[in-house]
């Protein structure tokens, strides 16, 4: 067979030709190799993303050997593919792979290295007991922290790319026959939907995924550690895990799931079902305590002992404002604590979160700018919307609306913002499940009362077979339809 070799400066246009097809960026590298029998191939890979020992070693050394046939293929010791033009070849060495032009042929070949966080406690969701690991910015390693835990062939995980500009590599996974079929081709559709030049972070793809975007949940739900995602999956839910992010979308995320942990079960009974009311005690402290208190003081005193109600008038006497106005003063200094203890680093934000809310606390009382009680209200606000960090977003907005509720309307204020709330979120479909579904009376009471793990999983196996059932009658009528 002829070889047709390839002069000089036919040699030097493809190398122009490359690098112009990929911007003439300072980090990407397009060099000129000689091999065996005088010929030159062009490689091509961006700084800092492969593993250049491995490429010397495994890639040229081997093409510079006199016996080397032209064959690159069989010659190198990496697994390499070929693309049929410039342009995708360009695309795929912008995701990190090494590239090599020779005779007119594009090469690839996956060598990637390049540093990465390694795998830590997230510092959002600790835990006293259970796994310590959490997820980080890289998609490969996260799809093996699920691998690992969940070792079935069921489990499927689809790639998807989306974004003009980042091409961000999407991944969606979900455990084939436990996972509605109806959901997973939803998500599907509208990730292929999104028509973006960027994504950056899993944030985004919930927001364009959602139903409502001015509702104050979204149905979808987010986690940093893989045995709460594994939960997730063998409950039959779908989750999204997006490169450069450590955050993972969950679903659908029904409303009582923000109550319920993964450690709940790592505990006995008792104590896990004490967790449980704990954070339903949290959640509605947090959201109700600043407006019944509110609208208990003023307008409905008659509600509290002689000796409590002496103390509070007495506070409020000294200070210039009503009992509202001072607990929303105070949430906002709460709200802009918390917001400066996040962004700044630890060692200075974690001070600075505590060191300001004794000094204003206490600066504020003896100015008589607010009183005792109202500061003990918003503190208590505080460490008990802490407990539910998942529904953050929701407490604070809810915290706000029943306190303007109280101020005006007194408690039926906090009764009409109670039906607002429960009409929204029965409102609110997270691919066409309700988000305040409970699939069952024994699901209700597991809800709240952690169950034994024995009962439990009587219960899946049943909700398996129903589901095996509901499929084989679902078959037998499309076969009778069609007949």
């Amino acid at each position: 067979m002829r070889i047709k070799l390839f002069h000089a400066n036919d040699i030097d246009c493809q190398l122009s030709e490359i690098k112009s097809s990929l911007g003439n960026s300072f980090d990407v590298v397009v060099d000129k190799v000689l091999i065996a029998n005088k010929e030159h191939i062009i490689t091509v890979y961006l700084d800092g993303f492969i593993d250049r020992d491995l490429m010397n070693r495994d890639i040229i050394k081997p093409l510079k050997e006199s016996d080397f046939d032209g064959n690159i293929e069989l010659r190198t010791n990496c697994i390499c593919k070929r693309v049929q033009n410039i342009s995708q070849f360009a695309d795929e060495i912008l995701t990190g792979q090494m590239g090599v032009w020779f005779r007119n042929i594009y090469f690839l070949f996956d060598i990637k290295k390049w540093e990465k966080r390694p795998v830590q406690t997230p510092d959002a969701e600790n835990v006293t007991r259970g796994p310590k690991e959490g997820f980080t910015e890289d998609l490969i390693t996260n799809t093996v922290l699920i691998r690992r835990k969940l070792r079935t062939s069921q489990l499927i995980l689809e790639q998807i790319k989306i974004g003009r500009k980042t091409k961000t590599h999407i991944a969606l996974g979900y455990i084939n026959n436990v996972a509605s079929q109806d959901v997973v081709k939803q998500i599907k559709t509208k990730l292929k939907s999104i028509n973006v030049d960027g994504i950056t972070e899993s944030g985004k793809i919930e927001q364009y995924l959602e139903n409502k975007p001015f509702a104050s949940v979204s149905g979808i739900g987010m986690t940093q550690k893989p045995d709460i995602v594994v939960t997730r999956l063998l409950d039959g839910k779908v989750i999204i895990l997006c490169d450069g992010t450590p955050h993972v979308l969950t679903i659908p995320e029904f409303f009582i799931d923000n109550f319920k942990t993964a450690e709940d079960h790592y505990h006995r009974i008792f104590f896990g079902t004490f967790l449980r009311l704990m954070r339903v005690i949290g959640f509605l402290l947090s959201v109700f305590l600043p407006g019944v208190a509110v609208a208990i003081t003023t307008y409905n005193r008659e509600m509290l002992p002689v000796s409590y109600l002496e103390t509070i008038i007495g506070s409020v006497a000294n200070t210039p404002f009503p009992q509202a106005v001072e607990i929303l003063f105070l949430i906002v200094m709460l709200e802009l604590l918390k917001e400066s203890g996040t962004r700044l680093p630890k060692t200075i934000g974690s001070a600075v979160s505590i060191v300001g809310a004794l000094i204003v606390g206490d600066a504020a009382v003896r100015a008589g700018i607010v009183s005792a009680p109202s500061v003990m209200i918003v503190a208590l606000t505080a460490v008990s919307s802490f407990v539910i960090p998942n529904l953050n977003e929701f407490t604070t907005i809810f915290r706000l609306l029943f306190l303007a509720l109280g101020a005006f309307l007194g408690l039926l204020g906090i009764g009409i913002g109670l039906v607002l709330m429960i009409a929204q979120l029965a409102s609110i479909n997270s691919f066409g499940e309700t988000i305040l579904k409970i699939e069952s009376r024994n699901g209700m009471i597991n809800s709240i009362i952690r169950l034994s793990l024995k009962k439990q999983a009587h219960q899946s196996v049943n909700r398996e077979s129903d589901r095996i059932q509901k499929i084989e009658q679902h078959s037998y009528d499309e076969r009778e339809t069609y007949n």
